[in-house]
């Protein structure tokens, strides 16, 4: 191609299609605002630098006798967090198929507020629930799972860690 300027409109294109190529020339001309406008939004949609925190199960009491409690220890992790004043929710979940006696007033969610600790972005922490806090009595061994969900002090929940079934004797 020499030093000239293209002419579009002296091409053979052009001429057999003159408003095909009028807006393809326009399009052309109006692609650098086109990705900009892009970039914008793609800037503006990406998410914030606050880390959600995570929990995970390492080990947990898989039988509980009567009078016993039951212990899980969990791993926390939180880029820049702090366990400090955050919120920690058990949540029971059955799989007995025998119901729940009506006059039985319990409950299947529990919350606690985490101690002052010191800032960490990982720590290891155990939850110990007393037996008659968890069982139900309905004349048949429980079978049971906890599932432990973290808020932190910036409203953030954390995934939902989950013991595997446990069994909590009559």
């Amino acid at each position: 191609m020499s030093n000239q300027k293209l002419n579009w409109y002296n091409t053979k294109a052009f001429r057999e299609n003159p408003l095909i190529c009028a807006v393809q020339i326009i399009l052309m001309k109006s692609r650098l605002p086109v990705l900009f406008c892009i970039f914008l939004f793609v800037l503006g949609c990406s998410k914030d630098n606050q880390a959600v925190p995570s929990i995970k199960v390492k080990s947990f009491t898989g039988l509980v006798p009567p009078g016993g409690d039951f212990n899980a220890v969990l791993t926390y992790s939180q880029k820049n967090g702090n366990l400090s004043g955050d919120t920690l929710f058990i949540i029971r979940h059955r799989y007995n198929q025998k119901p729940v006696p009506p006059n039985n007033q319990t409950t299947d969610t529990f919350n606690t507020i985490m101690p002052v600790t010191p800032s960490s972005n990982s720590a290891e922490f155990s939850v110990s629930l007393t037996y008659s806090n968890i069982h139900i009595d309905n004349g048949e061994n429980d079978t049971i799972d906890f599932r432990f969900v973290l808020k932190d002090m910036n409203g953030k929940l954390s995934d939902t860690a989950v013991t595997g079934k446990i069994v909590l004797l009559q």
